[in-house]
């Protein structure tokens, strides 16, 4: 079996989430120091990560998630933040594209933003939404530091981003694989080996008793292979 407290690096885009690289395991011996690098990727600049690029293996799997930002923007900063628009707003697609228009954002509504990026031309732009995003104007919106005394504050959240934190192990036969599934019951879409940890998204439970698992931008696999943590 292989080691019982991996740290797995994922390698997201930041505004997005969606991944640029396949994940990676690092393995190690808990209480040995590791070190992870940060790789270059084609047409992205890295800005950020969730944690520490240097530390010591525990006696848990950990997740570490390295950020990326479109190399066509000139910064990027992970902010928290309020916006309140006075007026009705034209929101966009692409802080790079202001013809790209997204979505149209009413007067008098309240948004939270969690990133803020210096787009290529030099403006600033607020994500309010995983592709929808404000180009700052003093004239038209406010900020904040802290959350504005009102009912509803926005967020437009495009798709469910999928838990990927490993709280899973694979129970199945010493050095041997067991088969995921595209559905439970569906065809054969890869494999896991025994020993490996896994992040559990969903439970589907059948009628004929079975409990199925979907394992996280993966497929299925049925539970009674499968210890949770």
């Amino acid at each position: 079996m292989t080691n019982q407290s991996p740290i797995w690096i994922y390698y997201e885009n930041i505004a997005t989430h969606e991944s640029l690289l396949t994940p990676e395991r690092l393995d190690g011996l808990p209480k040995t120091t590791y070190t992870i690098d940060t790789p270059n990727i084609s047409n992205y600049v890295y800005v950020d990560n969730s944690g520490e690029l240097s530390g010591i293996f525990g006696n848990s799997p950990q997740s570490l998630h390295l950020y990326y930002r479109p190399q066509s923007w000139r910064d990027a900063h992970r902010v928290h933040m309020y916006i309140a628009l006075h007026v009705e707003i034209l929101a966009h697609n692409n802080p790079d594209d202001s013809a790209d228009i997204s979505t149209t954002l009413p007067a008098d509504s309240y948004w939270a933003t969690p990133l803020r990026v210096i787009s290529g031309n030099g403006q600033f732009w607020y994500q309010v939404g995983d592709h929808v995003w404000i180009r700052y104007d003093a004239s038209l919106m406010s900020l904040s530091d802290t959350a504005p005394n009102v009912e509803n504050i926005n967020y437009i959240q495009d798709f469910k981003v999928e838990n990927d934190q490993p709280n899973a192990l694979v129970n199945f036969l010493p050095n041997m694989s067991t088969e995921i599934f595209a559905t439970p019951y569906g065809l054969p879409v890869g494999s896991v080996l025994d020993g490996d940890f896994i992040a559990i998204s969903k439970e589907e439970r059948h009628e004929n008793g079975l409990l199925w698992y979907k394992i996280a931008n993966s497929g299925w696999i049925n539970s009674m292979y499968v210890h949770k943590i």
